[in-house]
C-alpha cells in the first residue's frame, strides 16, 4: 500500500511539473480574483470586530456586576450607620 501511495504522489508531482500548474483547482469559487480577496479580507475583519465586541461586552457586564455588588454592600453599611445611635451614650459614673 505504501508503494502505491508513493507512486500516486510521484505521478502527481510529474503532472504538476509538466503542466506548470501545481495549485489546486479552485474554479468553483468563480473567477473574480480581486473581489474574492477583498471579500475574504472583509470577512476576516468582521470576525475580528465581532470577537472584540463580544469581549468588550463580557468585560463590561462583569465590571457592572462587581460594581453593583460593591454598591449594595456600601448601601447596607450606610443603612446600618443611619439606624445606629447618633451619639454615644454616657455611662453612669
Amino acid at each position: 500500500m505504501l508503494d502505491s501511495v508513493r507512486q500516486y504522489l510521484q505521478d502527481w508531482s510529474d503532472a504538476c511539473e509538466y503542466a506548470n500548474e501545481c495549485a489546486p483547482d479552485l474554479s468553483i469559487f468563480g473567477n473574480g480574483e480581486p473581489f474574492t480577496a477583498l471579500l475574504f479580507i472583509a470577512a476576516a475583519c468582521w470576525l475580528a470586530w465581532a470577537f472584540n465586541e463580544a469581549r468588550i461586552h463580557r468585560r463590561a457586564d462583569a465590571a457592572a456586576g462587581v460594581a453593583g455588588s460593591a454598591q449594595n454592600e456600601l448601601m447596607t453599611v450606610v443603612e446600618q450607620m443611619k439606624t445606629g445611635a447618633g451619639a454615644p451614650e454616657k455611662l453612669a459614673a
